[in-house]
């Protein structure tokens, strides 16, 4: 009986190793298929940026030599803006316009 409990004992050991290692197992696989997954969406990420910061700067290259060939050309007839001098008008004196708005305020009020 002795020799049976311990048989069972290093069977049910066994199993549990088998068990805890098809756990493990599964979850370094799962561990490594996220990591692989995230290298690749992040290099794809990478690129994506990449390529449209490239094509910003062929954008902003372009509008820079449309900017120089037109510097470059001479202009047909140059324009100026003439503004006539502007006099100014004396502005009637309301010395006490501050004292007539106070009246009136009152003889509103009622006071």
């Amino acid at each position: 009986m002795n020799w049976l409990k311990v048989g069972a004992v290093v069977i049910g050991g066994i199993i549990v190793f088998f068990v805890l290692d098809s756990v493990v197992h599964l979850l370094l696989g799962l561990l490594t298929a996220i990591a692989f997954v995230a290298i690749v969406a992040g290099g794809g990420y990478v690129v994506y940026k990449l390529m449209g910061a490239r094509r910003r700067r062929e954008v902003r290259s372009q509008e820079k030599r449309e900017e120089r060939r037109v510097r470059r050309e001479p202009e047909s007839r140059t324009r100026e803006l003439v503004v006539p001098p502007v006099t100014s008008q004396p502005q009637p004196a309301h010395h006490d316009s501050v004292e007539d708005e106070l009246a009136r305020l009152k003889r509103e009020m009622g006071s």
